[in-house]
Parts: C-alpha cells; sequence; structure tokens
C-alpha cells in the first residue's frame, strides 16, 4: 500500500546584500527541516532582490549544495514587496512561509504554523509583542497600524509583519492577482478565508543592518493607506465642505459689517493667516489627491511588478 505524499512546504527568504545572515538562516531552517522530515517535505526559495555584496554567490553555493533549494534573482531591485510576491507566485508547496534572511524571525515558530494550519486555517501569521528597534520607531509603527485599520475599509490584524504561513489557496490568489503597487498583508486580509495570529519575540539581527530605511517604512506605508481605503479622499471631500461653509458664514458676516454699521473692517494679518492657512490645506488635500492619481497611473501602465534575471 503506498503510503501519501508529505505536504510540500516551501520556504520563501528573500534577501537583499545580506551574506552575513543568510548562510545563517539557511542553516536554521535545514535544522528545522531534519526534525520535520517525517511530516513534511520542503523545499527553499532564496529570493535575490539584485543584491551587490557577496549575497549572490553565497545563494548560488547554497543552490549548488542542496537539491531542495532553489535560487532566483531580479533584474534589479524592484523593492521588498514585490520580492515577497515573486516568491509566493514561484513556490510549489502545498503551504509557503515567509521567512526574512536576517534572522529576526525565529524559524522554530514556523512548527506552531503548520498546527494552525493543519487545523484549517488558511493564514498564519506572526504578531510581533516585542522587537529589536528604537521606541520611536516602535511607536510610529504601532500609530500606523492602527491608523490604518481604522480608516481600511477592510479588518487588518494589528502588529502583524510579513512573516506568516499562505496555503495553496492564497498561492494562487497571489498568482491572478494584477495589482502593480503592492501591499501584501492588506492584500492577504483582503482575500479573506480563516486566518490566525501567533504573538511571537522578534530577535535581534543575525548579523549586519538593516537594509529596510525609515522612507522605505513610509513609502509601504503609504502604499498600505492608498491600496485599502478611500477614507482620506472622502475625509478631503468633507474638509472642504466644511471649511467652504465656515467661509459663506465669514463672508456674509464681514459684508454684513461693511454695508449696514460703520465699524471699520481690519485686519491685514488676519487675512495673510488665513490665506496661509487655506493654502497649506489645498496642498495637503492635493497630495492626498494626488497619491492615488499616482496608484491609478502605475496600474493603467500595467508594468509586471517584478523581472526576474536568473533562475536555478
Amino acid at each position: 500500500m503506498n503510503e501519501a505524499p508529505k505536504p510540500l512546504i516551501s520556504i520563501v527568504i528573500p534577501f537583499f546584500n545580506e551574506e552575513a545572515s543568510l548562510p545563517v538562516i539557511v542553516a536554521e531552517v535545514q535544522e528545522l527541516e531534519k526534525s520535520l522530515h517525517a511530516e513534511y517535505a520542503f523545499e527553499l526559495l532564496l529570493m535575490d532582490n539584485h543584491s551587490s555584496d557577496r549575497s549572490s554567490d553565497i545563494a548560488r553555493d547554497l543552490c549548488r549544495q542542496f537539491p531542495n533549494i532553489r535560487y532566483l534573482r531580479h533584474s534589479r531591485n524592484f523593492g521588498y514587496q514585490a520580492n515577497i510576491l515573486a516568491g509566493f507566485r514561484n513556490a510549489k508547496g502545498d503551504a509557503a512561509v515567509q521567512l526574512d534572511a536576517d534572522g529576526e524571525d525565529d524559524p522554530r515558530l514556523i512548527v506552531e504554523f503548520l498546527a494552525k494550519w493543519r487545523e484549517g486555517n488558511k493564514v498564519v501569521y506572526g504578531v510581533r509583542k516585542t522587537r529589536e528597534e528604537s521606541r520611536l520607531l516602535s511607536i510610529q509603527r504601532k500609530l500606523f497600524y492602527r491608523l490604518l485599520n481604522s480608516l481600511s475599509e477592510i479588518p487588518l490584524p494589528l502588529d502583524a509583519g510579513d512573516f506568516r504561513l499562505l496555503d495553496r489557496d492564497l498561492l494562487d490568489f497571489l498568482r491572478e492577482s494584477s495589482e502593480r503597487n503592492i501591499y501584501l498583508r492588506g492584500l492577504i486580509a483582503y482575500a479573506g478565508y480563516k486566518q490566525i495570529g501567533i504573538e511571537y519575540r522578534r530577535r535581534p539581527r543575525h548579523r549586519g543592518e538593516s537594509k529596510f530605511s525609515w522612507f522605505a517604512n513610509l513609502a509601504l506605508a503609504l502604499d498600505g493607506l492608498t491600496s485599502f481605503s478611500r477614507r482620506p479622499l472622502i475625509l478631503i471631500t468633507y474638509l472642504g465642505m466644511f471649511f467652504a461653509v465656515i467661509s459663506l458664514i465669514l463672508g456674509t458676516f464681514y459684508l454684513s459689517l461693511y454695508v449696514f454699521s460703520d465699524i471699520p473692517v481690519q485686519g491685514f494679518t488676519t487675512l495673510v493667516l488665513l490665506q496661509l492657512f487655506f493654502a497649506g490645506i489645498i496642498l495637503i488635500c492635493m497630495g492626498i489627491t494626488a497619491l492615488y492619481i499616482g496608484r491609478i497611473f502605475d496600474e493603467v501602465k500595467g508594468r509586471p511588478p517584478y523581472l526576474l534575471e536568473e533562475m536555478r
């Protein structure tokens, strides 16, 4: 009697200039494979976002040494989200886990992910209880997640990063999705299905420094905000209506003073300050509108979110 084939689990490891950390995280995943080889088969996808250090050579060497490792390199740096998307779209497994190369996410948590997956959850994501970062950045991150969740038209998990397991149904959904400006956390939440979070403590990086700058975090935040909420556009519409009504009331008041009273209407400084204030409001509203128009522009062009120049 033939045994049923073991479920194949794809481990997607995106990286950019992680020559010091990449061998360490791959070794940790291989140890995990040994402990689970009776229940699961594994493949590793090393997703190279066009690294300029020795990371690419190290990944190629690992690919030659181990038959279950695949190496994919982008033709240029297409960004973190596009790199993860490429990994998910090329994953062959019954489920796929995204694991950063820096080692901050502990691969041993994948055991819990798999247990929740076998219980019927299509998405299992890690919820960061603590992490090694500055207090200011941590506060900014928490505020953003809560702001985004309050503005979003679909509920998004709070404090959840990209360390997650996706079932094959979600992988097929991402393969069929045609969006160019990718915010995967929101897109996965949009898909629905049964999802569950697991709290964990993030570790310090194995080695090196983060390649994800504050401005990159800001760009990701703006992608999330404009991808899954139209409420900023609604808010600036209400803001415009509010100030239009206020202007009409004040205009009527000052006109009546001029026509029906002898009170001199002064206030040059006030007028200048009001003009500057309203000019600022108008520019902010135009900036928010421009973000949405820019996204439409990118989507209409229909360019692929990434290009692969090498696959091993």
